[in-house]
């Protein structure tokens, strides 16, 4: 189990211990438990990327004339107009399609033009173009994004899938996001909805739902070699997209990432640097007229490094930094059949299977998750549009003991059952009432019911009011239940040693969310819309780590006095605020975005609470105003010029001061199948801090500036 992603756990057990009183301790000490700052990519790697950037020089000059049938996405702005966007059918918020604009959601897409024009390299960089989402760099292979609060680098209550595959840790309810890498040319779109989600995906979808789609196969035709290359960062992508007769196509893809180490607070190179390798496949077959299959894989392994203070021994009592080595592995299968009975009726059935094995901390984790999902759409009538299913989720672990973490039992399993119904009914022309709920059974808190209750009313063509009320939870995890960290050790009275540990509470129960939401969506002239959305949000029996009487202990050897504390579920709370984007298309040429989103945060503990560190951490650790402008500009001669600006507000609680962030992109289209660009990230700053968490394990490092060249290439 990686440590640093586990810090929401136990760094508010510190209150007593801080980190930076550990590391300054006596008998501190810094060593290194592996090579954790990882190589240098290799030299056939380095060769690799080479050979494809000058490639793709080489065949620029003769053979270019004759690649004209896959092409580079065109940048006319013109091509899509603002109403086809707004008219863009997203899945996420019903599991079926609708209109963006007319879903009573605060949901935001991020297209395949986004993606290409943002100059992203990763999906956490991505994922900064959406409003009101918190996007914050730890180190330089490690990420903190939540929506609507609660941000930790293991925020455990928004959930992610990738083509409906979820992939959040069962250990901890957290996302990995170095492992989620997606060739960036392969999706489709991101649909984010900031808000609940649980009556169709339920538990952990709690404050937001990230759903990253990808690209059919039969869209990815031909070959596609991309080559980027910069000042801290390079990449590398193969792909080949064919059919097999006329009903199969299919692609598969390989890539390389490799990343440099950050600095630190003392403007030293970090152990931090990180390398991935990533290959898959996705298969797309016309079964009939009516039927249709979709089988798509991937497998991911590299090389991470982190600095962390940890405790590494009772006797002689020490605590102090590691250089730890993370090695990232996973792999995963899906498939998924749909057949439409008729216009009125169609569905879908899918099964996947998730495996991981990732060691971090010293800890080795290995997990597997096997899932089944079937959902039925229908019409019913003329007025009622209904979403039924069920899913089942088998998951078992076994997780190796670290440095200071370890898990009783170690290995252990959990099956997840649930049934959902959504029935949107036709009230009137312009108004619709949509009904449903989600009914779970877990392993640890036993059935859940999660409803909710969403309005829409359109009085005009271009305008859409909506209101929602939603239940969501979320629950427990092993961590919470399993988990034993010992925090720290120091010499104690009498010669006696004491350590202290933090454990999970076999009786841990899931954290409610009551949520209220009103949204307005307008196109008030031409050119221009508007999306306004406001929450109100009630939370129930949030985590807390309460203080437990001490006691002797003969293990682990030597006898020591024990400080226990121990999850609890002492807090409650509320958050409200709004977020606000707009879209203007200026010209045909020149297209400007912006948002602005404001959150408040107002959490209590409990009079049985004894807790004193959390509510303070958990509101100072999600900024309180963010803003962000973009602009796109096709100029003359096939030239795009993209620009971006981040405005993030103080974190005050955990030491970090508010930052802005402006990136740029300057692309050529030198032919229909190849694009050149160049990228500039953090512009204007040399470097800052993201998210510095003083109690916190795992030293951060400062985001930096940065350029890179990419060639793009489909043939």
């Amino acid at each position: 189990m990686k440590l640093k992603t586990l810090k929401c756990s136990w760094r508010l057990v510190l209150w007593r211990v801080p980190t930076r009183v550990a590391r300054d301790a006596v008998n501190s000490s810094r060593q290194d438990a592996a090579p954790a700052h990882p190589e240098p990519k290799s030299f056939l790697a380095q060769c690799s990327i080479n050979l494809c950037m000058a490639l793709c020089v080489l065949m620029f000059i003769p053979f270019t004339v004759r690649a004209q049938d896959q092409k580079v996405p065109s940048s006319d702005l013109t091509e899509v107009s603002l109403e086809d966007l707004m008219n863009t059918k997203v899945t996420s918020v019903s599991r079926k399609k609708q209109k963006m604009s007319k879903v009573a959601a605060a949901i935001y897409v991020i297209t395949q033009e986004d993606i290409r024009r943002s100059g992203a390299t990763n999906i956490p960089d991505l994922l900064r173009l959406v409003p009101g989402l918190d996007v914050a760099q730890v180190d330089a292979n490690s990420w903190a994004i939540s929506s609507r609060g609660f941000n930790e680098q293991i925020a455990d209550k928004l959930l992610v899938l990738i083509d409906g595959r979820s992939v959040y840790d069962p250990s901890f309810s957290g996302v990995y996001w170095d492992q989620q890498n997606v060739p960036l040319e392969d999706i489709e779109r991101i649909e984010v909805i900031r808000g609940p989600g649980a009556t169709v995906w339920g538990a952990n979808a709690v404050n937001g739902v990230i759903n990253i789609i990808t690209k059919s196969s039969k869209d990815t035709q031909g070959g596609l070699l991309t080559a980027e290359a910069g000042s801290s960062e390079a990449h590398g992508l193969v792909q080949y997209g064919g059919k097999i007769g006329s009903k199969v196509t299919y692609r598969v893809f390989g890539g390389y990432d490799n990343y440099n180490s950050l600095v630190n607070e003392n403007n030293q190179p970090g152990a931090d640097g990180w390398h991935l390798t990533h290959g898959g496949f996705r298969s797309d077959w016309d079964l009939s007229a009516r039927d249709a299959l979709t089988v798509e894989g991937d497998i991911i392994t590299g090389g991470e490094g982190q600095t962390l203070a940890s405790f590494i021994s009772l006797a002689p009592p020490l605590t102090g930094e590691i250089n730890d080595a993370i090695r990232p592995g996973a792999g995963d299968i899906l498939g998924r059949w749909t057949h439409t009975f008729s216009a009125r009726s169609d569905m879908a059935l899918q099964a996947y299977y998730d495996g991981v094995n990732r060691t971090s901390s010293g800890v080795r984790q290995l997990w597997h998750t096997f899932d089944v999902d079937f959902q039925h759409h229908l019409t019913v009538g003329s007025r009622q549009d209904v979403v039924w299913g069920f899913e089942y989720r088998h998951t078992s672990d076994d997780i190796l003991p670290g440095y200071a973490i370890s898990f009783n039992p170690s290995n252990g399993s959990e099956n997840l059952s649930s049934v959902f119904i959504q029935d949107e009914i036709k009230l009137a022309d312009s108004l619709s009432l949509t009904l449903g709920s989600k009914l779970e059974h877990n392993s640890y808190t036993g059935f859940e019911a999660e409803p909710s209750l969403r309005l829409a009313w359109s009085p005009a063509e271009h305008q859409t009011l909506w209101a929602a009320v939603s239940r969501a939870i979320r629950q427990p995890s092993r961590t919470d239940e399993n988990l034993r960290l010992n925090v720290a050790a120091f010499p104690g009275p009498g010669g006696l040693n004491t350590l202290v540990s933090v454990f999970g509470n076999p009786n841990f129960k899931s954290e409610q969310l009551l949520a209220y939401e009103v949204g307005y969506r307008i196109e008030p002239i031409s050119r221009v819309s508007l999306d306004l959305a406001i929450f109100y949000n009630v939370y129930q029996d949030l985590r807390t780590v309460e203080p437990v009487v001490p006691t002797f202990e003969s293990t682990p050897f030597p006898p020591h006095m024990l400080v226990p504390q121990m999850f609890g579920n002492g807090m409650n709370g509320r958050t409200y605020g709004a977020e606000v984007s707009a879209d203007w298309t200026v010209v045909s040429r020149w297209k400007l975005t912006g948002s602005y989103s404001l959150l408040n945060m107002r959490l209590n503990l409990d009079s049985t609470s004894h807790d004193v560190s959390v509510g303070t951490a958990v509101v100072g650790q999600s900024p309180k105003s963010q803003f962000q402008a973009r602009s796109y500009l096709t100029l003359p001669g096939r030239v795009d010029f993209d620009t971006s600006l981040y405005y993030v507000d103080r974190l005050p609680v955990i030491n970090t001061p508010a930052y802005a962030r402006v990136d740029a992109r300057l692309a050529w289209h030198a032919t229909e199948s190849i694009e050149l660009s160049v990228v500039g990230q953090n512009l204007f700053n040399e470097r800052h801090f993201e998210f510095n968490d003083s109690l916190d394990q795992t030293d951060p490092t400062q985001a930096e500036r940065s350029v890179y060249g990419k060639i793009t290439w489909r043939f």
